[in-house]
């Protein structure tokens, strides 16, 4: 059996408030029939008169014991009056016991499942405890009356074996403790078997009927008080959760918005109200719909509504507005909370301000498709512009020119004037580039001094020769350096037309447009134009350079679109 240690030294708590002072008494105290002393003080303060009758000495010893546990039950009854705490009843039971009765040991104790037993009170003389635990008595565990009390549930006085070697084994290991005579009642909580009152007393007829009708009474009475405690700790428990959790969504740096189901708001946190510059009584005023603006995608909002129409459930990001008009991304999940009847009764929206990391996100795709000198698409983002461009020209029977660009008179520059002025350069460029092109072609910067273009949606070659001069025109203007130095560049370039019949891949078209940016810039000093001019036959798929073959596809793409 395993006990648990004697409470703090086995310290009297008769001394604690709800004890109301009584003055520690043990059997030895002086009669109570004495008109001073301890006795008569413990009557005043239970209320069972000013003082005892004339004629006290004469009173049975019978009766006096029974005054004694009259004294014991009404002292219990105070205690549960003034405390819902199991220990401090527990503690106040056993040392009640000792204090107003001849009772030398009380105990509270627990049977374990592995038939142990756990120490849950105790007062008075708890060295027969030790010695209890430490030597077993020689009692069968499955014999005693402990056990035997716990199984039956009903309650043992006096001596605790009948005639037998198991009664002489317990009077002998009792003896040397004076212990003569013992009672056992069992204590229920939740209408469970919960504990075991223990007294000992060294009267071999300690307690007698009477007082074993007032014991069970106490046992009886201390039991529906921990049946009543029961209600009173889930409701603390309860109370307390809700205080945790309130503070815990207080403290939460995510936003929280309680509402019924008909979603009207019952509560919003802090983090809500300095994350949207709302109060609780404003939201409720203006509604969770005042959050949304010009710039909130509408369809996530179509969404939102038919996840709370479906399910309730939502996942996803919102662009939301704050009271003062500032923007900010939000995380918001919705959670609906059902009731028994699987009917939805609140919504829990909890939403986190992403906005930096919306930002960042946005920052790494813009440099993963733009160059970061010029700000004009780099080659990842012109194959994703290709492959929307290429599909639309092809439906539209179109014709797309694709355009590489090289600056000429560009290292002398950068070789005389630094790098800074070689990259200031190419930043006039770029914007010249996009500023001269139709908002339907496209600019790309492959790297150095080169330079993609897409020109789509002419109709003749004229068309096409007019956005090529005015190209050059806006390029080849003085640049102003930051030192006050002037410098100025040349184009050259290759251009391939693709035709809406071609079935072959970019890369091609592009590589023969690099072959002709090649052909231009070798034949510069005798060129009358700067850019040169590959196409695709039609009848045998091969590049030439002959320039009157863009009149020609031009021409058969007009007279087809006739036809």
């Amino acid at each position: 059996m395993a006990y648990r240690p004697a409470l703090q030294g086995g310290r009297s708590l008769a001394a604690h408030p709800l004890i109301y002072g009584l003055p520690r008494m043990s059997c030895d105290a002086p009669d109570p029939s004495a008109k001073k002393g301890h006795w008569r003080r413990v009557w005043v303060r239970l209320g069972l008169g000013g003082g005892l009758p004339a004629g006290a000495s004469s009173f049975s010893a019978a009766h006096t014991r029974l005054q004694q546990y009259l004294a014991f039950h009404k002292a219990v009854g105070q205690v549960m009056e003034h405390t819902d705490q199991e220990s401090i009843l527990l503690e106040s039971l056993c040392t009640l016991a000792v204090e107003c009765t001849p009772v030398i040991l009380a105990w509270v104790c627990r049977v374990e499942p592995d038939n142990s037993l756990q120490t849950l009170a105790e007062a008075g003389n708890t060295a027969y405890l030790d010695s209890f635990a430490e030597r077993r008595s020689g009692l069968p565990a499955d014999h005693g009356p402990l056990f035997r009390v716990w199984q039956t549930q009903r309650p043992l006085f006096n001596e605790p074996f009948s005639e037998g070697p198991l009664r002489r084994a317990w009077q002998q290991n009792a003896r040397p403790y004076q212990l003569r005579s013992m009672a056992v009642l069992p204590i229920h909580r939740d209408h469970q078997p919960w504990a075991l009152l223990v007294l000992y007393d060294r009267d071999k007829r300690g307690f007698p009927q009477d007082c074993q009708v007032v014991l069970e009474g106490i046992a009886r009475r201390v039991s529906e008080a921990l049946e009543d405690w029961v209600g009173i700790l889930l409701e603390r428990v309860a109370r307390e959760h809700q205080l945790l959790l309130g503070t815990a969504l207080q403290a939460a740096e995510e936003g929280v918005v309680l509402t019924d189901a008909d979603r009207h708001i019952l509560y919003v946190n802090a983090s809500f109200s300095r994350m949207t510059g709302y109060t609780l009584a404003e939201i409720c005023r203006f509604g969770l719909h005042h959050l949304q603006g010009p710039r909130t995608d509408p369809r996530t909002l179509t969404e939102i509504d038919e996840a709370l129409c479906g399910q309730g459930f939502f996942n996803g990001r919102l662009l939301n507005y704050r009271s003062d008009g500032q923007t900010f991304w939000n995380h918001l999940s919705i959670i609906p909370i059902y009731q028994r009847n699987s009917a939805i009764s609140h919504y829990v929206g909890i939403q986190r301000d992403v906005t930096a990391e919306w930002l960042a996100r946005e920052q790494l795709e813009y440099e993963a498709c733009h160059d970061r000198l010029t700000g004009l698409g780099n080659r990842r983002a012109l194959m994703d512009q290709v492959a929307v461009t290429l599909p639309r020209v092809q439906r539209g029977h179109g014709a797309l020119a694709i355009c590489m660009i090289d600056l000429d008179h560009f290292k002398p520059i950068n070789d005389l004037y630094g790098h800074e002025a070689g990259d200031h350069v190419l930043r006039v460029v770029g914007r010249r580039l996009h500023a001269a092109l139709r908002r339907s072609d496209y600019v790309a910067r492959l790297g150095g001094d080169e330079f993609v273009l897409l020109i789509e949606g002419f109709n003749h070659f004229e068309e096409l020769e007019l956005i090529l001069v005015k190209i050059e025109v806006t390029v080849n203007e003085p640049i102003h350096l930051q030192s006050g130095a002037v410098v100025g560049v040349r184009l050259s370039m290759g251009l391939c037309l693709y035709p809406s019949d071609y079935a072959g891949d970019f890369e091609t078209l592009l590589r023969y447009a690099d072959q002709a940016l090649y052909q231009s810039k070798a034949n510069k000093r005798q060129r009358t134009r700067y850019w040169e001019l590959f196409v695709m036959e039609e009848a045998s798929g091969e590049a030439i350079s002959k320039g009157s073959a863009i009149h020609t596809q031009i021409d058969r793409g007009d007279a087809d679109e006739s036809g």
